[in-house]
């Protein structure tokens, strides 16, 4: 069998008939052979009979939610080529010929594309097809390189075995954008064709919630890359913090006409450590997700894996403690020596006692860091 058109459905009795027949004609018009699966994910209307009755093969699913039941269905299928959309009869499953062809052409993975086809009226809300969709398009293409142009199209198509290869795991609406981020992750061949969107029954209950499944998207997105969730807005925040750091020790720098006092050292000094704290947090998330099997090697779990001891963190955390250790000696002897008896505060002791503290607390992060970085090998170090 060459293609398999699987319907996720959950009480679609008005529409379902005509999605399976447009399915199979759309199939007949390519000249392949081929099935329709409705995924039946608990309806308590009389779908699964419709379904049964136009032609499709019929297969429940008790797990609910759209990710469920387009796993199950991608399991169940028996064709090549899975091409699957929505059963309210708003993607026009005549047009699955147009998925079928890219694919016999070699493609891995094709990407519906709404925005350059027709949207008909009512079809698509106002606060999806203007703000929703196009920013979490821009996300993926940003995070992901996503050579795509509609994040949330329902109507895809895709080599089974390709698919079955990328280990999806989400169970509700995120499962679109999951599929999405790991085809691009493994480098399959995308490619893109332009589609309709049609306007649903006027009467019938959506199952998306815009702001919570949009949420839901989002954090996949957020989780699966935390390079953009971590590792760069911390280093900004830290490269940020140091620059300022250095501002601060230089008498004639002014900002507003204002001297960088104590308070613009504390923040600066501040800003770096938070810096480091988040970027750290990116560079655990990273090696605990490629520890799982979720994220491949990188060059920062490489390095980890390849240059990374925890013995050289404990001697690095070691120096730099020592260093902290060492200007705050330093500067409780200058203070007691120099401006015990001051009646105001010596800026220059001030600003060196603020760095002392903080190339401490940079030494005891780096140590304990070590620590936890290598627990992620714990299985090699205990043998």
């Amino acid at each position: 069998m060459e293609v398999s058109v699987i319907i996720p459905c959950l009480n679609e009795s008005r529409t379902l008939a005509t999605c399976v027949k447009k399915a199979l004609q759309g199939m007949r018009e390519v000249g392949a052979e081929g099935e329709v699966v409705v995924i039946d994910n608990g309806s308590s209307d009389n779908s699964r009979e419709i379904a049964m009755a136009a032609g499709a093969r019929v297969v429940q699913e008790e797990i609910k939610g759209y990710g469920s039941a387009l796993r199950r269905g991608i399991r169940e299928a028996r064709g090549i080529y899975v091409i699957m959309a929505d059963a309210d009869d708003t993607y026009d499953f005549l047009q699955a010929g147009k998925f079928i062809e890219l694919l016999r052409g070699g493609a891995e993975f094709v990407m519906g594309n709404r925005f350059g086809g027709k949207i008909y009226p009512n079809a698509m809300p106002h606060l999806h097809r203007w703000f929703g969709t196009p920013v979490l398009t821009f996300i993926l293409r940003l995070f992901f390189k996503a050579p795509i142009s509609d994040v949330n199209c329902g109507m895809r198509g895709f080599r089974k075995d390709a698919v079955e290869r990328l280990g999806l795991r989400c169970t509700g609406m995120e499962f679109a954008s999951e599929m999405l981020i790991r085809a691009s992750m493994e480098k399959l061949i995308i490619k893109e064709t332009t589609i309709n969107l049609h306007a649903g029954p006027p009467d019938r209950k959506p199952h998306l919630r815009s702001f919570r499944d949009g949420w839901r998207h989002l954090r996949v997105m957020l989780a699966l890359c935390p390079k953009y969730l971590f590792v760069y807005p911390g280093v900004f925040l830290g490269v940020l913090g140091f620059a300022l750091l250095v501002l601060a020790h230089i008498q004639d720098i002014r900002i507003f006409g204002m001297p960088m006092g104590l308070s613009s050292a504390a923040f600066a000094s501040a800003l770096f450590f938070m810096g480091l704290q988040i970027a750290l947090f990116g560079v655990y998330s990273l090696i605990l997700n490629n520890h799982n099997g979720i994220l491949k090697d990188d060059k920062i779990t490489t390095f980890f894996k390849t240059r990374f001891t925890l013995e050289k963190g404990l001697v690095l955390g070691g120096v730099i403690l020592t260093l902290g250790i060492a200007l705050g000696i330093t500067t409780l002897f200058l203070i007691f020596t120099y401006a015990n008896n001051l009646g105001y505060v010596n800026l220059s002791l001030a600003r060196l006692a603020i760095i002392s503290i903080f190339v401490t607390l940079l030494g005891i992060q780096v140590v304990f860091s070590s620590f936890f970085i290598s627990l992620f090998s714990i299985r090699e170090m205990l043998k």
